[in-house]
């Protein structure tokens, strides 16, 4: 239905704007929560018909948060989503175990995205969507995934210098961790899939923590400094973002 409230709890921008974009394009009214203690909070004063959770959040994460919300009795008739990067089978029994509805993967498929919310909510209203309109040449989206890019694009030049700075004895594992999974998921989202791979393999390496693998991260992040620089590049990003839609077209 028009203006039916939807809380969203992700703790990466790019990924929240983009959802929050696709949602209220569709006449939905959008919370946001960057935790889920965040999350709760909010609740307390807003009572949406659906929550759509990002499973790796700081702290709390995704599937406990549903565990509360469920065990509630004022919430528990809410509808929760859980968004992953993730699409294995033991991640998709995790999230119905916990109370979830379903779970959409990331990168999301933005033309099917606002149709899938509405039939998690049981509208049978058909959704019209940016595959079933004409695009103009100023497409909203298209300017919305233009600036998305360009600020992640910024931000990840200037986080990756940050980290490269880092002395070994000073390296924080923990923030770096949180820094590379948040460029895994974004960068996939908004067309940067080699990015996207490195930060996979960073993550990695990260989790490991050993002193054999000191010289791996000092070339993965020289690697991501690079990739960052040529992405702010209008037509290396330009280039990219083609390559991932040819290999994944919507």
């Amino acid at each position: 239905m028009p203006n039916d409230p939807i809380l969203v709890v992700e703790d990466t921008a790019v990924n929240l704007k983009l959802v929050r974009f696709l949602l209220t394009r569709e006449g939905f009214e959008v919370r946001a929560a960057g935790s889920a203690e965040e999350a709760l909070e909010v609740l307390k004063q807003f009572r949406p018909r659906m929550i759509l959770a990002d499973i790796q959040l700081p702290g709390m994460d995704g599937l406990e948060l549903t565990r509360h919300i469920k065990s509630n009795p004022a919430t528990s008739d809410v509808v929760v989503l859980a968004l992953t990067a993730y699409a294995m089978k033991s991640d998709e029994q995790r999230a119905f175990d916990s109370g979830c509805a379903g779970f959409i993967t990331k990168p999301i498929d933005t033309r099917n995205f606002a149709k899938l919310i509405q039939q998690y909510l049981g509208s049978a209203e058909p959704v019209q969507h940016s595959s079933d309109v004409a695009m103009s040449s100023e497409d909203p989206q298209e300017v919305l995934l233009r600036e998305i890019r360009e600020s992640f694009t910024f931000d990840g030049a200037r986080q990756v210098e940050e980290l490269v700075k880092m002395k070994d004895d000073a390296f924080d594992f923990k923030a770096a961790k949180v820094t590379a999974h948040r460029w895994k998921g974004a960068a996939a989202q908004v067309g940067y899939p080699v990015i996207s791979q490195k930060a996979r393999e960073l993550e990695e390496v990260l989790q490991h923590n050993g002193s054999d693998s000191l010289d791996r991260r000092q070339q993965l992040l020289a690697d991501l400094s690079r990739l960052f620089a040529e992405a702010r590049r209008p037509s290396t990003a330009s280039k990219e973002s083609e390559s991932s839609r040819a290999k994944d077209p919507r």
